[in-house]
């Protein structure tokens, strides 16, 4: 749920910076509260199962159009991030925004006990491999996550590669 707040919370700071139309911003919203539904039922495919699961929600108040829009924005949230629009990189960034952030390390610990517990990792140094190959393989798609985040974003790489080497030499 933090995460989900988050991106939304994100999304408006990007709808305030690009000065997005209401009609488009309200769409954005819908798509980064909506982004990560499909996770009550699996985290595989979630994106597509987010879909299924909003449209009988969304089709009563949208046209079919802005389904579609609100659709594509939550795809490109599925790493790796393909994002077609200016507004699905605006989702794909705001989804991924932590990792050039001073919280980093934070939303990182969370994630951390959550792949524990899902058993994606077994232990602290599969993570920080993990962690490594996904920042260093990752990429912003807006001028503003390239201008605000990036520079923090290679620092936290340098950091966990430093972490990852003082666990290696325990």
């Amino acid at each position: 749920m933090d995460h989900i707040i988050d991106v939304a919370n994100v999304c408006n700071d990007y709808i305030e910076y690009y000065d997005i139309p209401e009609e488009m911003a309200k769409l954005m919203r819908i798509a980064a509260i909506c982004h990560d539904y499909g996770y009550i039922e699996s985290s595989l495919d979630h994106e597509e199962r987010s879909i299924v699961a909003i449209k009988p929600f969304l089709t009563p108040i949208l046209t079919s159009k802005e389904v579609e829009i609100v659709n594509g924005m939550i795809r490109a949230t599925k790493v790796p991030q393909e994002p077609k629009t200016f507004y699905e990189e605006i989702l794909a960034d705001a989804d991924l925004d932590y990792l050039g952030r001073k919280d980093y390390d934070e939303i990182s610990a969370k994630l951390f006990n959550e792949y524990l517990h899902f058993d994606i990792v077994s232990n602290k140094i599969e993570w920080l491999d993990l962690q490594i190959w996904f920042l260093e393989n990752h990429k912003f798609h807006t001028d503003f996550a390239k201008k605000n985040r990036q520079k923090l974003k290679f620092q936290n790489i340098k950091e966990l590669k430093t972490h990852r080497l003082a666990a290696k030499l325990k």
